[in-house]
């Protein structure tokens, strides 16, 4: 009996392993952000494809660091240079505001942040 309970126990670790082995390569597959792609009336940063699935993190500097500062600092209630560099205190604020919406803090932008935050309009008309 103990046996068994040991060997399902080894297999439910491996299955969640790989499970959470695949979720993080593919995270980390996504390109960087390095442009404002407009989309449903809002600005969100992107890639040069059109794609919002990216990811920015320290040491990106591009208009999609700008557009994230943007909303970070109109939209989402933290207050950050918006220089259009991700540095240090970018991290810090968007660690705060990720842990703040409930998303994995780890001071990286993704799909998961976008979703879970808010942007601005383009035409000025405040924030979604």
């Amino acid at each position: 009996m103990k046996r068994t309970a040991r060997l399902v126990a080894a297999a439910a670790l491996t299955l969640s392993g790989l499970w959470l082995g695949t979720a993080q390569a593919s995270a980390a597959s996504l390109p960087s952000c390095t442009v404002a792609v407009p989309n449903l009336g809002v600005f969100f940063p992107g890639t040069s494809s059109a794609s919002t699935d990216c990811v920015l993190g320290v040491g990106n500097q591009s208009e999609a660091v700008n557009v994230l500062q943007s909303a970070m600092t109109y939209c989402n209630g933290e207050s950050v240079s918006i220089d259009g560099v991700f540095g240090p205190a970018t991290k810090a604020a968007l660690v705060r505001l990720q842990s703040r919406l409930g998303v994995s803090a780890d001071g990286v932008y993704g799909p998961q942040t976008r979703n879970a935050m808010h942007f601005l309009y383009f035409n000025g008309g405040g924030c979604r």
